[in-house]
């Protein structure tokens, strides 16, 4: 078996929709990258919905697809615990992986951890 994979990347703001939504069509998984940060609720929410909205628009479930909470930004302060902020955002109980994209922590742990749940849903 040959597998391969191809990665894009989309910012969450509302603005970005028509372009989420092409990259959406035909996704096996998927990696929602929060931020921590407290005062960014209201835009993590609003990109957590319309991901759904999206999915649901084009007739997908993503309970099963392959799907990874990354909370970004743990490196600075005034942050949500991470229980907190998987108790708002991770309603489907999704992994969940603390990360700095500055120093690099957990970015290649989801990425992985993407990988494998996309082979052991497709294979």
């Amino acid at each position: 078996m040959q597998t391969r994979f191809h990665l894009y990347t989309v910012p969450g703001q509302s603005y970005y929709n028509a372009s989420r939504k092409l990259v959406l069509q035909g996704v096996d998984g998927m990696i929602f990258c929060a931020d921590s940060q407290i005062t960014r609720l209201d835009e993590n929410v609003e990109s957590y919905l319309n991901l759904w909205d999206n999915l649901m628009d084009q007739g997908d479930d993503l309970t099963k697809l392959a799907f990874i909470i990354q909370m970004n930004k743990r490196d600075l302060t005034d942050i949500f615990s991470v229980e907190d902020l998987n108790e708002l955002l991770n309603h489907t109980n999704s992994p969940v992986i603390e990360a700095c994209a500055v120093t690099g922590q957990g970015v290649f742990e989801t990425l992985k951890l993407c990988c494998k749940q996309v082979i052991a849903n497709t294979g």
